[in-house]
């Protein structure tokens, strides 16, 4: 499933004989995107042989609490829980750290400082994504967690950028919440696919000439191809940066919808 564009399977890898790096998975929030994240990987990955694709080591925790904070205790303890599972990762033998969950980023500094290796940001990734590939495009529509936007990580590296951002209104925030949650819980997909797809037209009227992705269960139900405008999936940008990153190569994009 391809989200920002097609990808062409070209890269500097022929000549490359740099040894290969290990990815450290912080996954499971949810189980579903965690999944969707590791076969992007294999996706996209150029390979001859099965020994070109990435070495993943993944916890796939569940039980890391709601992203949906409502206090300073439970904020805490999901900070502090990240940061245990990125140290016993880099234990494991990884070279460095991504985290398939855009809400979870807000406790990245807290992860950063456990551990002595490098952590590939999803926030910053999809934003630097954008700045290249759609360097055009200024006003940019959010989809991700009621918690994610109150924290403002997409906001500001966006108006960093000089780029607006357009938000969902009250009703098409709760709207897209029950999407991301009815995914999570197990519900009926085809009815996530219809509430997300609505919240995503809603910030194409109100002027969004590109949509992010910026929660991993989006894109297990909404595709570029459901939109007029280029969705960029957060889950995907991750992806190949995890490829790149381990694998000491550019993997070329080839953005069709503009």
């Amino acid at each position: 499933m391809m989200l920002i564009s097609s990808l062409k399977h070209e890269c500097e890898m022929s000549k490359n004989k740099e040894k290969k790096l290990t990815a450290g998975v912080l996954g499971g929030m949810g189980p579903l995107a965690t999944v969707d994240f590791m076969s992007m990987v294999i996706d996209h990955c150029p390979i001859v042989t099965e020994e070109d694709h990435v070495r993943l080591l993944v916890d796939q925790n569940p039980h890391i609490p709601n992203r949906q904070i409502v206090s300073n205790n439970k904020s805490k303890k999901v900070g502090s829980m990240l940061a245990e599972g990125a140290k016993k990762l880099e234990s494991a033998g990884v070279d460095f750290i991504v985290m398939p969950c855009n809400t979870a980023h807000m406790f990245s500094d807290e992860i950063k400082v456990a551990i002595n290796i490098p952590f590939i940001h999803i926030v910053k990734e999809t934003i630097n994504e954008i700045t290249e590939y759609f360097p055009d495009k200024l006003s940019i529509g959010i989809m991700a967690t009621t918690a994610c936007l109150n924290a403002k990580i997409y906001q500001e590296g966006l108006n960093h950028k000089m780029k607006t951002c357009l938000l969902p209104d009250n009703h098409h925030q709760d709207e897209c919440m029950k999407g991301i949650f009815s995914i999570k819980e197990g519900s009926e997909i085809s009815d996530a696919t219809v509430t997300l797809a609505s919240v995503a037209n809603h910030l194409i009227d109100k002027g969004a000439e590109i949509i992010i992705a910026g929660c991993t269960e989006i894109p297990l139900v909404l595709e570029d191809k459901d939109l007029e405008v280029p969705l960029v999936s957060s889950t995907e940008v991750l992806a190949i940066k995890t490829i790149e990153y381990a694998n000491h190569l550019k993997i070329k994009r080839n953005h069709y919808k503009e």
